[in-house]
């Protein structure tokens, strides 16, 4: 015979509910992510999305989920493939570590959203003397110094013609002043005029169209996996009473 369920169960239940709603308000699930390049299954390919990137001159040697640039100009490799174009928003976010020396010259490329800085609204994510910065057509936008660790670089086009730029979770430029541009490529370990090239490790790179939450970026799906887990939790308690 059908034995209902005690109340004390069904509490438990809509408790569990209310959290796991609770939390997925907190940590959205960043569907308007466009591309990943996590290099977990040894290669270039987008995890999320169709921007694979194609290998230009060997690309970097992945291995471990971690890319590895060399930065050699004398045979210069890296990656890249055609973006989406413009668009009024949108997050871009590299997890990266400086190989030593940092300070390896001025305009290394590590991320460049172009083919030329001559070019429309071009952009690039570059070491320079050491420094990380933002250069776009208009202004040059100190980002940080490498910390010996991996670091988290955000840049984002807030809408309305600017943008900000963040820095292992802090904003380091509130107000670019002015359009920082679009995707029209997504090329990573070359600047846009392909001719400097900085030697660091990528843990990923992620793309949006949106304007996401910085200190959201390193881990975005931490929401849904907490409440995977208490949703888990909240089965095997039930389990374990209906064994009872």
């Amino acid at each position: 015979m059908f034995s209902p369920a005690p109340p004390s169960l069904g509490r438990a239940v809509c408790t569990t509910v209310f959290a796991v709603a609770c939390i997925l308000v907190a940590f959205p699930l960043h569907a308007a992510q466009i591309a990943e390049w996590n290099f977990d299954d040894g290669t270039a390919n987008d995890s999320v999305g169709s921007y694979d990137m194609t290998v230009i001159d060997g690309g970097p040697a992945i291995s471990g989920g971690i890319a590895l640039f060399d930065g050699d100009e004398a045979t210069p490799s890296y990656l890249e493939t055609a973006g989406f174009g413009g668009n009024p928003t949108w997050t871009v976010a590299l997890r990266i570590r400086a190989a030593t020396p940092v300070d390896q010259g001025n305009y290394q490329g590590i991320f460049s959203n172009n083919t030329s800085s001559s070019a429309n609204f071009s952009w690039q994510i570059e070491n320079f003397g050491g420094t990380y910065q933002l250069r776009t057509r208009v202004g040059v936008f100190t980002i940080g110094t490498p910390t010996g660790s991996f670091d988290t670089i955000v840049v984002r086009k807030t809408g309305g013609g600017d943008g900000d730029v963040w820095f292992n979770g802090t904003q380091v430029v509130s107000s670019l002043g002015s359009n920082p541009g679009g995707l029209q490529h997504f090329r990573m370990g070359t600047n846009r005029n392909t001719s400097q090239f900085y030697a660091f490790e990528a843990d990923w790179a992620r793309v949006w169209d949106s304007v996401e939450d910085p200190t959201l970026v390193p881990e975005p799906n931490t929401g849904a996996m907490v409440a995977l887990g208490i949703i888990h939790l909240a089965m095997r308690r039930r389990r374990e009473r209906a064994a009872r």
